[in-house]
Order: C-alpha cells, then sequence, then structure tokens
C-alpha cells in the first residue's frame, strides 16, 4: 500500500496541497470580509457574524501553518532534515491525517455549500496529503 502511495510525485502532492490551503483561505477571507455568507461555513452553526470571523481567522493561521509545514515536508522548499526533525515531521503529518478524515465527514454533514463544494476540495486534499505525509524522511 505504501510504495502504490509512494507512487505519485511528492512535488505534486505538495503543490496541490498547497494550492487547497490556498482556497480555504480565500473561503475564510470571503466569510470576513462578508462576500460569503457566514451561514454557509462551520456547518451553519455560528450563531453570529463575529463569531464566525472568529472562527475563520482561527482556520486561516491553522491553514498558514499547515502550507509551512506542507512546503517543508513536499521539499518544495528544499531544507536538509536531519533524521529527528524527519521523524517529527513524518509523525506530525501521519497523526494529523485522522483529523482530516474526520473533516471530510463534517464537509457532509455541514450546508450545502461545503457539501457540494468544499467536500471535494477537503478530499483532494486529503489525498494529497495522505501522499506527503507517508515520505520516508529518514
Amino acid at each position: 500500500m505504501l510504495a502504490w502511495i509512494r507512487h505519485y510525485n511528492l512535488k505534486k502532492a505538495g503543490y496541490v496541497s498547497i494550492t487547497i490551503g490556498i482556497i480555504n483561505i480565500i473561503v475564510h477571507i470571503l466569510v470576513i470580509t462578508g462576500i460569503l455568507p457566514y451561514l454557509w461555513v462551520n456547518g451553519g452553526r455560528s450563531e453570529s457574524f463575529q463569531e464566525a470571523q472568529s472562527t475563520s481567522f482561527s482556520s486561516i493561521v491553522i491553514t498558514l501553518i499547515s502550507v509551512i509545514i506542507t512546503l517543508i515536508a513536499s521539499q518544495i522548499i528544499p531544507i536538509k532534515l536531519n533524521k529527528i526533525w524527519g521523524i517529527i515531521i513524518s509523525a506530525f503529518l501521519i497523526i494529523t491525517l485522522p483529523l482530516a478524515f474526520v473533516g471530510i465527514i463534517e464537509q457532509f454533514l455541514g450546508t450545502i455549500f461545503e457539501k457540494c463544494i468544499m467536500s471535494v476540495i477537503t478530499i483532494i486534499g486529503f489525498c494529497a496529503d495522505t501522499r506527503i505525509a507517508f515520505e520516508k524522511r529518514w
């Protein structure tokens, strides 16, 4: 199974994952600016615009951290990692995969916008992240 996953190009998976992150950031910026209704995201559970803004700001920060880790892990930015850092990054990425899978499920339980658009984006991102996570770094 790992050989099949590792068959795909690591850098292409990195670019796909970063593109998905940028789309996620754009969606949250659209919510913050009021262009996209706040009831369309977060499963429609935000009770006010301020609560949705807070959630969107948090999501943007988390996504930016994820993009930086992806840049390093997919070797788009070639940083030579020693064995310990390679293990730490691999463990972090593998541990966060179940959280990404839960994110897919949450998209299907959310609003129509999340079911139709964001779920597809999340699934593509999950596939790219799986490829990046199972790269041997040590």
